[in-house]
């Protein structure tokens, strides 16, 4: 078994997906449907940890996990699927556990810390241990681009000041949601040598969907799971 880790662009978007209804065909890997896992993503801290009745949620009749912005499977050829555009994608991973996991982290997901929270269950729930974690931050909008109301980032600092962090920000109601997702998983114990961190801006790459800079309710998609 193997860990298969695709971090998307615009160039296979998720209401495509959703349009065909289709098996999903990642370079020469094909995924059933029915193996593929989607969140409701709900800004929410939720991580939700999978069973196999889990794999097609989102597809035909089977509804989308509710509420959560996280996935986590040891499922072998379950596949977990998270859609961004300006938030970020995390993928995590254990080779020795054999266990993948999914985050959807966007302001709220950040400011609420999804990634402590996935790191913990894979702790916990998955025996893994945080020196085997690996883990990769997707594209995502960048500070340059992302001004917020000044309540907005008082309530962003003050909840990160809460917890013990440093906010990571260079300018008064910028938000750098990249580099506070690293900080995050520094903090939690993944080693710095095991994250990877992609300083791709979606708003300004024009290979990627942007909230901000076009309005798209398209999205990009980021795919893990465990290939038998």
């Amino acid at each position: 078994m193997k860990v298969f880790k695709y971090i998307g662009d615009a160039s296979l978007d998720y209401r495509g997906i959703m349009k065909r209804h289709s098996d999903l065909q990642i370079g020469n890997l094909i995924i059933p449907r029915d193996s593929l896992v989607i969140a409701e993503q709900t800004h929410s801290k939720l991580v939700h940890n999978c069973l196999p009745e889990d794999g097609g949620s989102g597809f035909a009749e089977h509804p989308q996990i509710k509420e959560a912005d996280g996935l986590i499977t040891n499922i072998p050829g379950q596949f977990l699927l998270i859609r961004t555009a300006d938030c970020s994608p995390i993928l995590i991973w254990d080779e020795t556990q054999m266990v993948v996991c999914a985050l959807h982290s966007g302001r709220e997901g950040t400011r609420r810390n999804i990634a402590e929270q996935a790191i913990h269950q894979l702790i916990h729930d998955y025996s893994c241990k945080v020196e085997n974690l690996k883990a990769v931050i997707g594209p995502g909008i960048c500070e340059d681009h992302y001004e917020v109301s000044p309540g907005i980032y008082e309530d962003f600092i003050t909840s990160m000041e809460r917890e013990g962090n440093q906010p990571v920000s260079g300018s008064y109601r910028h938000l750098a949601i990249q580099a506070t997702i690293r900080m995050q998983l520094l903090k939690a114990g993944i080693q710095a040598t095991e994250i990877e961190y992609r300083t791709v801006c979606t708003y300004e790459s024009p290979v990627h969907f942007s909230f901000r800079r076009d309005g798209t309710h398209n999205r990009q998609i980021n795919v893990i799971g465990i290939v038998l």
